[in-house]
């Protein structure tokens, strides 16, 4: 299957998210909505959810020869799915961390910047080269703006060059640049530190973020204040209260 969902076997409430594709896990119309569906269907009860490629990078983009004549109208249909695709993986209960490895390119990119976290390798190669292949960029390009700034996204997107991992994680655009042979270390370093906190709170911390991103500020206020409230007399919140005044490490359900 190119794209593989699959339950920690040590912690329940762990998910990991693969595609696999073969050179460049490139994202043929077919992979796109089989990422749709996949992305949607992570159980409820997962709280952390890592995304990554097989290989050596996330993906470098769409399959150009299975697009290249499509018409306007077949366009629209594949730009649907994918819009989808990376909307389902935004919207996913789950914190999601993205390893993308050596690249991660056009659609690639888009998806890796609608997760949580993102970690590259130094020397990888992140960009926007859709200008270069006459297309637009575009269902993430706001988020951009938001993530490296509006000078940094324009010269990204005008100009249609990569930057490195390290140059990302300067930009804001990754949180981690680590040498090729540490990725997937700092990729389970950054599941593992999550999956140690409480599967509920980082769920709903989660929809504290989609509030905010989605609704304003001050009405994601508003309903971040009922998420606070909900955490009150749950078991969660009551284990870690008692853990953090007692000095110890909090036991979660799911551990």
């Amino acid at each position: 299957m190119p794209v593989t969902l699959s339950r920690d076997p040590d912690r329940e409430h762990v998910a990991h998210l693969e595609l696999s594709a073969g050179d460049l896990n490139l994202l043929s119309p077919a992979l796109i909505r089989d990422l749709r569906e996949t992305a949607a269907s992570v159980p409820g009860e997962v709280a952390v959810l890592t995304i990554t490629g097989e290989g050596d990078g996330l993906t470098g983009g769409l399959r150009l020869d299975e697009v290249k004549d499509c018409s306007a109208t077949e366009a629209r249909r594949v730009l649907r799915d994918l819009r989808g695709a990376i909307r389902n993986v935004r919207d996913v209960d789950a914190v999601t961390v993205c390893g993308c490895g050596g690249y991660a390119l056009g659609a690639g990119l888009e998806l890796a910047m609608a997760c949580d976290f993102r970690v590259a390798e130094r020397e990888a190669a992140l960009g926007l080269p859709e200008i270069d292949v006459g297309l637009v960029t575009g269902i993430q390009g706001g988020l951009l703006i938001r993530l490296v700034g509006l000078q940094a996204a324009k010269e990204m997107v005008y100009t249609g060059e990569a930057v490195s991992g390290e140059e990302a994680a300067d930009l804001g655009l990754v949180n981690r640049a680590v040498p090729a042979g540490e990725h997937d270390a700092a990729v389970a370093d950054i599941a593992g530190t999550l999956a140690a906190k409480s599967p509920l709170v980082l769920r709903r911390q989660k929809e504290a973020f989609r509030a905010w991103r989605s609704v304003g500020i001050e009405r994601g206020v508003d309903h971040t204040m009922e998420l606070i409230a909900a955490c009150f007399d749950t078991r969660d919140q009551t284990e870690a209260m008692a853990a953090f005044l007692e000095g110890r490490e909090p036991t979660y359900r799911g551990e």
